[in-house]
């Protein structure tokens, strides 16, 4: 039984990691008898270790919480995390990510190749981006934003499997091949967002004390709680220059700036819509915000549970000295400021760090069961 589970729960995998990129790179072809199939297949894997009598409470609570966002939003996306979730309590997150790195990597240089030959899409697109025209590379994605996002991901699932394995050159070598992509594509999210982690994994890798642990945690803590309000009082606050024209002024132009226009879009929706408890089906507004777009998609009720979650994963992370995973934390919380996959488990490396939580999440007398060793 174990062996259908295991072979059950990576076919379904597979599935999410072909749903990830499908919408990007190839069209979207048969999505949802993708998604269902992977659903079905999670499912498959729960069964092959269910015990009813211990966990019937979680399997309850699970199935009316996932059934119940199904019916408040026409969407099986948080009953999908869960399956997931459920499925891969006994499995450990790195070869998820490890499989996720090699899948992508291999489909982007796969969507690039035939790019090149002409056979799918374009190498790069000439239009007008954000308030003037220019020629960006997406490398046989749909949109260059597409193509950074999982270059992001790429970089951070890489670094995190197998950075302990590179040596100084070898990063300096990603880190100048990640820059000159995100440079082509126009992503200056991304090159930030990749720069802020290459620099963080550097760091934990030779800052190894107690000390400096700490320090990390703690700003962590506090970089991921600065950006949360600053989106929520950006959404709320946000001043116009002028009646109709919410370009910014002043303080709010500089940052609407620096932001490439999202916080216009987030208050836009912010004026046009309540805020709502279980959120709105399919809500387009502010679609470039991860936060602001989850509140409006998912509803405030999630939104708060996932910011629960992630503070809490950010102090088990401390707590196990797993100080690679507290980057890899950062590097999405901080994407998260581009684009819109927070509830996606396939797309937000934070979900997959909730895999084999129960083997690996509980505590031994008043010793801490290690994740990820250094």
């Amino acid at each position: 039984m174990d062996a259908i589970g295991k072979i059950a729960f990576w076919a379904g995998i597979l599935c999410e990691l072909i749903v990830s990129v499908s919408g990007y790179a190839f069209g979207g072809y048969r999505e949802p008898m993708i998604i269902v199939l992977g659903m079905l297949l999670f499912s498959i894997s729960i069964c092959t270790h269910l015990e009813l009598k211990k966990n019937w409470l979680l399997y309850l609570i699970c199935a009316v919480v996932g059934l119940g966002y199904y019916y408040l939003q026409s969407s099986a996306l948080i009953l999908r995390i869960l399956l997931i979730l459920l499925a891969g309590r006994e499995r450990k997150a790195e070869p998820v990510m490890k499989f996720f790195f090699w899948g992508t990597l291999v489909i982007m240089v796969y969507t690039a190749v035939v790019a090149v030959l002409g056979l799918h899409n374009s190498l790069s697109l000439t239009q007008h981006f954000r308030h003037e025209e220019e020629t960006r590379y997406c490398f046989g994605f749909y949109h260059p934003n597409g193509f950074a996002f999982f270059l992001f991901r790429t970089l951070v699932l890489g670094l995190y499997t197998y950075g302990k394995q590179l040596k100084s050159w070898m990063m300096a070598v990603v880190a100048a091949a990640s820059m000159i992509l995100f440079w082509m594509a126009g992503s200056k999210m991304g090159m930030v967002a990749a720069i802020c982690v290459i620099v963080a994994f550097w760091l934990v890798r030779y800052f190894k004390t107690d000390e400096a642990r700490r320090t990390f945690y703690f700003l962590g803590n506090a970089l991921i709680g600065l950006e949360v309000l600053f989106l929520m009082v950006s959404m709320v606050c946000f001043v116009p220059s002028a009646e109709f024209d919410l370009t910014g002024e002043g303080f709010w132009q500089i940052l609407n700036e620096l932001t490439t226009g999202r916080l216009f879009f987030i208050h836009k929706a912010f004026l046009e819509y309540p805020v709502p408890l279980w959120g709105y089906q399919g809500f387009m507004e502010a679609t470039e915000v991860g936060f602001v777009n989850a509140l409006y998609n998912q509803g405030l009720v999630f939104l708060l549970v996932y910011l629960v979650a992630l503070f809490y994963l950010f102090y088990r992370m401390y707590q196990n000295k797993d100080m690679p995973a507290l980057v890899l934390i950062l590097g999405f919380t901080l994407y998260a400021m581009a684009e819109a996959f927070l509830p996606y488990f396939n797309k937000n490396g934070v979900w997959m760090l909730f895999l084999g939580w129960n083997l690996y999440w509980t505590r031994v007398g008043k010793e801490t069961v290690i994740v990820h060793e250094d």
